[in-house]
């Protein structure tokens, strides 16, 4: 259950330094074998060069493992992950700090506090974090518009301001949006550099917008059922 070797992987656009990428997608997609192969790939590429960090938010990393294993696939990987979990009651993976849902102010100070002793237990690492950030559309839906406003904000302030090198692939589901100011997704989209948006139930992306003018209208397959 894989992707085409020789086709272009979300993984290889990680390359760049502080590079951000926001994944677009559907509740009709299936994303757990996709954020699983894409895990697995950023590993195979990038071994001990890369450490994986997990944000999930409201017990979206149980629902991925859960549609993975369905499917065959082996999800131990995340169990040397370092996961921070917002919100929910299932923790799976390496769960190594649990913020509460709380105002945004409140989650803000708390989630910054996890990550950066996140990356302190870590000062060893002498390569690149990858932060893959998952369900950030169902905390979005908890606040008030001008916090979610103030929360966007913020999502930008750190995508262009990191002190460190943090590559993050963000996944956020456009339905559960909806009912959210279209404006959030203008901005989102207008943060960051790239954005892809998944097709074909979650097997397959498209590069919707890029920085960098080559990668524009590209596509590749994540997975694939085997028959």
């Amino acid at each position: 259950m894989t992707g085409g070797e020789g086709a272009m992987q979300v993984s290889d656009m990680l390359g760049k330094e502080k590079i951000s990428i926001l994944v677009e997608y559907t509740s009709e997609d299936v994303l757990g074998p996709t954020v699983f192969t894409i895990l697995q790939r950023i590993t195979e590429k990038y071994k001990e060069k890369a450490l994986i960090i997990i944000t999930d938010f409201l017990d979206t990393l149980p629902i991925y493992k859960y549609q993975a294993e369905l499917l065959g696939m082996n999800t131990d990987l995340i169990d040397n992950v370092p996961v921070i979990k917002v919100g929910g009651k299932i923790s799976v993976g390496n769960v190594v700090y649990k913020i509460p849902i709380s105002a945004y102010p409140v989650y803000k100070t708390l989630y910054e506090e996890a990550l950066g002793k996140v990356l302190d237990n870590v000062g060893h690492h002498n390569g690149f974090f990858v932060n893959v950030q998952l369900g950030i559309e169902n905390i979005m839906n908890i606040f008030e518009k001008k916090e979610l406003i103030e929360q966007v904000h913020d999502i930008g302030e750190y995508v262009v301001t990191k002190s460190k090198d943090i590559r993050d692939i963000v996944f956020i589901n456009l339905d559960s949006m909806r009912n959210v100011s279209l404006q959030v997704i203008s901005m989102l989209k207008m943060i960051f550099p790239i954005v892809l948006k998944l097709t074909n139930d979650g097997k397959s992306f498209v590069v919707s917008k890029s920085v960098f003018p080559s990668l524009k209208g590209n596509s590749g397959t994540i997975w694939e059922v085997e028959e």
